[in-house]
Formats: structure tokens, sequence, C-alpha cells
């Protein structure tokens, strides 16, 4: 678990270095404080996004065991910041394209269904005019 919070903590900054901005996905549990505001009802069902970009507060604070400190501004207010490092969920950046979310903490998997058995193409005649052959696309291009 330690190792993926390392790596959770690399590519945020990494992320927030790169391409300006990062937000990280928090799960709400009592050993994680949003300052005074705390989590909103939904919040605690769903978690948190917080957003670091170029006008957040850059004083962070990991500690050994990867749990975050910072002031952080909700509107015009700010709060003091602390992650437990088992609440740290993931971290995203849309700008670079790029999720990392860990699925050691706070996420049940729904429970597995019998999957639909897949429809061969006969049973779908209106699939076929929808392939494209790529050897015919690969040999295009080399001619050109």
């Amino acid at each position: 678990m330690k190792k993926q919070v390392a790596y959770l903590q690399k590519l945020f900054y990494d992320l927030w270095n790169d391409f300006g901005s990062v937000y990280l996905l928090v799960n709400h549990s009592d050993r994680t404080r949003i300052g005074n505001r705390g989590f909103t009802e939904e919040e605690k069902k769903n978690g948190l996004v917080l957003v670091f970009n170029n006008r957040t507060n850059d004083t962070l604070s990991w500690d050994d065991e990867g749990n975050l400190s910072c002031v952080l501004a909700f509107g015009p207010r700010k709060e003091e910041i602390l992650i437990h490092h088992d609440d740290l969920r993931g971290v995203v950046s849309p700008e670079a394209g790029v999720q990392y979310l860990r699925s050691d903490v706070g996420t049940e998997l729904p429970k597995t269904t019998k999957p639909e058995p897949a429809k061969a193409p006969e049973d779908v005649p209106e699939a076929k005019k929808h392939i494209v052959s790529l050897s015919r696309f690969k040999e295009q291009k080399k001619s050109e």
C-alpha cells in the first residue's frame, strides 16, 4: 500500500509540474479533515475532488505514511486540509488525459452478474456494413 501512495505522490507532482493542474480524489472518513468546511452529505457518499493548480498554495506536506496536509481555498475561505493516506483514492489530469485510481481503497466492486452472450455477426446484419478492413488501409498507406 505504501508503494501505491508513493507512486500517487510522484504522479501528482509530475502532472502538476507538467500540465499546471491536477485533481486529487479523496474518500470520506473520520481520519480526513477538510478544515471547518468538512464534507457535504453528497461528498460523504461519493468522495471529494480537490483541485491543485498554479493558484493553489504549493506548500504541501506529505508525511512518511503518505498523509497529505495543505491549505486550500474554497471560494474566499482558506481551509486546512489533512488527508489520510487510506482516503487518497486517485489522481486525475484531464489536460494530460491521465487518471490513476487505487483499487484497494474505498471502492466496492459491483456484484458480478452473468453476462449476456454476445450476438454473432450473422444475428446482426447491420454490423457487417460498419466493418472496415485494416489490411486494405495498410496497403494504401504503403503506396502513398
